[in-house]
């Protein structure tokens, strides 16, 4: 039985002929150049113009200033995550059919998740999160990392995203799930289809196309959970499972852990690829914070946290608001679903000094809202 998660906006009614387009509404198209190049100037003109506006091409109101999205992501009593896996554009009843003929359950997972059953999920999967597991999972990842440096070191010239930031995230990411190496590839390119699927501006057509993939990358992971729970091993899901048995928490069941691992295994691997992509590019860009991070290691925690704030992975999340509320002037209706602009908010002046700047001694860095917060 599939839940009402990636099907509810199938019959929602769009909300813009009640909404005021301007001209920077008009203008916001997530889909194309120069947002895709380079979103970074238009996220200071909306910061400057209009912190909060209505964008008719996705239907979402926008909000940019990091105060209003920091508030946003933390108040759960006004708004809700229930739509962050959400597709933004709406999939055809041909696509929703095809889901929903299916046996699993495809409940809610800790992204589009509220409390309190979020709260409930979240301490679960934290209890099993501990100091003791980071331990177990170092060794695997010097090992993973070495071993992809050595397969290309002896090479004049290389491309690190193919040889070592597309592959190593997910074979870390993967030990730690307990999942077989020998997955990666369709697991990466069910992740990529995945991300299209929630995020793309796709044709009907190109929608129903992706849907036996994503199907199977979900049944993969309730298989996983089925395997792992008759023969356990070491990973952290097969502790979860132990947990699971031993404890019977409320609003845990091993549907919910298949549903988790299939959040994992979107957000533990592509957005470290990309990030790590995003890290290399900015630290090239500035030889100065190369260098000083050459002679002095302790600064690289700060510089991990400066990158993710200057050149975050992940731009933007979403909300839904669960009463009327007023921002800078503009009432944002209830039951409108709401951009927030995570990368706007990561340069905005008023929080972070010369905000543009990549400074890796910058003491605020760690502020940025990049993962989130709340």
């Amino acid at each position: 039985m599939v839940e009402n998660v990636y099907t509810q906006r199938l019959t929602a009614d769009r909300a813009d002929g009640a909404c005021p387009v301007t001209a920077l509404g008009e203008a916001f198209n997530p889909f194309t150049d120069p947002y895709i190049s380079d979103p970074y100037a238009f996220y200071a003109r909306a910061r400057a113009e209009e912190p909060v506006f209505y964008s008719p091409e996705i239907d979402h109101w926008v909000v940019s200033r990091y105060e209003h999205v920091k508030a946003m992501l933390q108040d759960t009593e006004q708004y809700s995550s229930r739509n962050a896996q959400t597709p933004i554009k709406p999939w055809p009843p041909e696509a929703v059919k095809l889901l929903t003929a299916q046996e699993f359950r495809l409940m809610p997972n800790l992204s589009n998740n509220d409390p309190p059953s979020h709260t409930q999920v979240r301490r679960f999967l934290n209890d099993a999160f501990t100091p003791k597991r980071i331990k177990w999972l170092e060794p695997h990842v010097r090992r993973i990392v070495n071993e992809a440096i050595d397969a290309f070191s002896h090479k004049p010239q290389v491309d690190l995203i193919k040889e070592l930031f597309y592959e190593t995230p997910a074979r870390v990411l993967f030990t730690f799930l307990g999942i077989p190496e020998s997955d990666i590839e369709r697991v990466k390119a069910w992740s990529a289809g995945r991300a299209l699927l929630t995020w793309g501006k796709l044709s009907d057509a190109e929608i129903l196309a992706q849907m036996p993939t994503f199907i199977a990358y979900i049944k993969y992971c309730y298989d996983l959970v089925d395997r792992l729970d008759r023969e356990p091993g070491d990973d952290y899901t097969s502790e979860l499972l132990h947990k699971l048995k031993a404890e019977q928490p409320e609003g845990m069941d091993k549907d919910r852990i298949a549903i988790t691992i299939f959040g994992l295994l979107m957000a533990g691997h592509e957005t470290t690829t990309n990030q790590s992509g995003n890290g290399l590019r900015t630290l090239l860009q500035h030889r100065d914070a190369w260098e000083a991070l050459c002679q002095d290691p302790g600064l690289i925690p700060n510089a991990v946290e400066e990158i993710i704030r200057h050149e975050s992975s992940v731009v933007a999340w979403r909300r839904v608001a669960k009463r009327p509320v007023t921002i800078e002037g503009i009432t944002i209706p209830e039951g409108a679903q709401i951009l927030v602009l995570l990368g706007a908010a990561n340069r905005d002046e008023s929080q972070f000094a010369d905000a543009e700047r990549f400074d890796i001694y910058r003491k605020d860095a760690r502020q940025h809202v990049s993962f989130g917060h709340g």
